[in-house]
């Protein structure tokens, strides 16, 4: 769905406000927030284009938060809507490793690489869930080998953010040594999972010492 930034424009204020991160401005929407990105970004990062931010919005993932209405102000692409998501202290319990991997292969299916993950997490109270996708890369493509490379590379990243996060206590606010710990984190990826999603590796030990 669209929509125009004037028949939104009364919640982009100031008391709306419920932060800004490196691409966007973020103001509370009913049920929602609206993320509206700034005219000169604060990343090196680049932002999804048009096309991927459109394909974000088909997709039915499961973990990752993604945008629901795109904002136009006439015919320019300025921002979107996604689910308000009320934040909790982490819980690593709640990580849906299944619901992941299959997330992983919609994405990787759908011609996206993930980017910018470590950091942009939110546990809520039943489930982690991914924000910000849209520095996400994406090119459309039916070709089964890139769709693999697409595969192989997401799970590197998420196996590498998984294992950093709940083994070496990465990835937290005011965390210091980070570093280390994704240096610690790949070490442990390529001994123990290189091949496989770290979910699977996890089921797979917890068989052997039934």
């Amino acid at each position: 769905m669209s929509i125009q930034y004037s028949e939104i424009s009364n919640y982009i204020k100031e008391d709306n406000k419920l932060g800004e991160g490196k691409e966007a401005s973020v103001y509370y929407y009913l049920d929602k927030v609206i993320k509206i990105f700034h005219t000169d970004r604060k990343t090196s990062i680049k932002r999804i284009s048009d096309t991927g931010l459109i394909k974000l919005t088909e997709l039915p993932l499961l973990c990752f938060n993604t945008p629901i209405d795109l904002i136009y102000d006439k015919d320019i692409l300025v921002g979107y809507t996604e689910k308000y998501l009320e934040e909790k202290e982490n819980n690593f319990d709640n990580i849906d490793y299944d619901s992941i991997k299959q997330d992983l292969y919609t994405l990787s299916e759908n011609g996206f690489c993930i980017e910018d993950l470590f950091y942009n997490y939110i546990f809520t109270e039943d489930k982690l869930y991914f924000t910000d996708l849209t520095c996400y890369s994406y090119i459309k493509t039916d070709v089964e080998f890139l769709k693999t490379q697409n595969l192989k590379r997401n799970t590197t990243t998420m196996n590498n953010f998984l294992i950093g996060l709940t083994l070496f206590d990465a990835f937290q606010k005011g965390m210091s040594n980070e570093y280390t710990k994704i240096y610690l984190a790949n070490e442990y990826r390529l001994e123990n999972c290189s091949d496989m999603f770290y979910g699977d590796f996890i089921k797979k030990e917890n068989k052997i010492t039934k």
